[in-house]
């Protein structure tokens, strides 16, 4: 009896967890723990202190037992038959209600085609195992009931998965995105938990929580909690992990201007995923990012300076409406950017900045040209940016230095190598004022 009880169990663990689709597993098995504990482990263990006898009051249930006490026989085999029984019965009915239960619940959320096939075997189980269960209620009485009932619902249960296929569906998140759109930012909130709940591992949902809590309601430290939570999922993939914490350190930059609280995401990635291209990746992104929230401002409230058609006169752009640096200017911002280009050589603002400056404003355009050179020798620099470079260093060149010939060479440069590029446009107008 006691090893039939143990197996009544296993199989309703089993089908359990066999009826219960993918993305509510965890939710129900931990149901399903503190309702073994509850339904199942607490009654038995009633049963057996109470035929146990625990004091002249309360006597053993069982008479068998209670009269072996009082006459001081062997009470303690009869004692672990009863006991036995206690569990079969237990076990049995136990078993049944949980099977019961977990198959009407499954029944409630089918629709169509597998809510026909569910009532076709529920139907074809009943019939097929009517006589069966019949002679084990008549039999067993009620002590069997459980029994009975186990031959009809472990049989459904045992099919049910098979014959319906049933498949989580992918979380949506088209309600929740209208509701951002709408400015119904709780709603959206809600609407998003309520699709993890289908799977609680989906990595855009959790990406768009955090998204929605960071850029709407203005909660780094929520939005940080989410990625951080993310990233502790056990199926997410590197890359995953990867961009979860750059759009962190995004976050940071952009809404609190937190280049140290960037630095710490990226860090993570390093941590994480030590000697792969994702953590070299993470790294560069490191060197470059501005050591103080002043730097980053400056960086952030600096108008970009308009490379000039090759065409134009240089000496036409010097002129401009802003007011003019003071005379020591240049220099303490030149000063700043060999600081950074210390702690990091391929610091590419820092470098195109003090190309800059020493060309255009501290009239020094070989130094500035020198610096040009530096960048274009960086690996993985994109080829617009490239163009841009050599554009710069010819414009220097011709107007600056009156080194018609270096220009020349340049200009011949950006047509040959990046033939298609705004750039090589304006080199071949230049080009022609040249032959002409």
């Amino acid at each position: 009896m006691l090893i039939l009880g143990v197996v009544f169990t296993a199989i309703t663990w089993a089908q359990v967890y066999r009826l219960t689709p993918e993305h509510r597993r965890r939710r129900m098995l931990r149901w399903l723990l503190g309702w073994t504990f509850k339904g199942l482990l607490v009654p038995l263990g009633l049963w057996t202190v109470m035929n146990w006898g625990v004091s002249w009051d309360l006597q053993p249930f069982m008479p068998d037992v209670q009269a072996l006490q009082y006459s001081g026989g062997k009470w303690y085999l009869p004692f672990l038959r009863f006991t036995g029984f206690g569990v079969f019965i237990v076990t049995s009915y136990w078993t049944a209600l949980t099977l019961g239960w977990v198959l009407v619940r499954t029944a409630a959320g089918l629709q169509g085609e597998p809510r026909a096939n569910f009532k076709g075997l529920c139907w074809t189980c009943a019939v097929w195992l009517a006589a069966p269960v019949a002679l084990i209620a008549l039999f067993g009485s009620w002590g069997a009931l459980g029994l009975a009932a186990m031959a009809i619902l472990v049989p459904v249960a045992g099919y049910a998965p098979a014959l319906l296929e049933l498949k989580a569906l992918p979380p949506m998140y088209a309600r929740a995105i209208a509701r951002i759109k709408f400015g119904k930012y709780a709603e959206a909130e809600w609407e998003i938990i309520r699709e993890l709940e289908k799977s609680e591992d989906d990595f855009d949902g959790w990406m768009l929580l955090a998204e929605l809590y960071a850029t709407q309601f203005h909660d780094l430290g929520e939005a940080e909690q989410t990625i951080m939570e993310l990233c502790e999922q056990p199926r997410l993939n590197p890359s995953q992990l990867a961009i979860a914490l750059h759009r962190l350190a995004d976050w940071h930059l952009k809404l609190a201007s937190d280049p140290d609280a960037a630095r710490r995401a990226l860090e993570v990635i390093c941590s994480r995923l030590p000697g792969t291209h994702l953590a070299r990746m993470a790294r560069l992104r490191i060197n470059q990012l501005p050591d103080t929230r002043e730097e980053l401002r400056e960086q952030q409230a600096a108008r970009p300076i308009p490379l000039p058609a090759l065409h134009e006169p240089r000496d036409d752009a010097r002129e401009t409406d802003s007011p003019r640096p003071g005379p020591n200017e240049p220099f303490e911002q030149a000063n700043r950017c060999v600081e950074q280009l210390r702690k990091n050589p391929n610091n590419v603002p820092a470098r195109e900045k003090l190309a800059r400056l020493f060309a255009e404003q501290l009239s020094q355009p070989d130094r500035g040209i020198e610096q040009v050179m530096l960048l274009l020798e960086l690996p993985d620099q994109p080829d617009m940016k490239r163009a841009e470079w050599l554009a710069l260093a010819a414009v220097w060149h011709l107007d600056y230095r009156q080194d018609a010939e270096a220009g020349r060479q340049l200009l011949e440069r950006i047509i040959r190598d990046f033939p298609h590029c705004p750039q090589a446009m304006a080199a071949r107008r230049r080009m022609g004022m040249f032959i002409g």
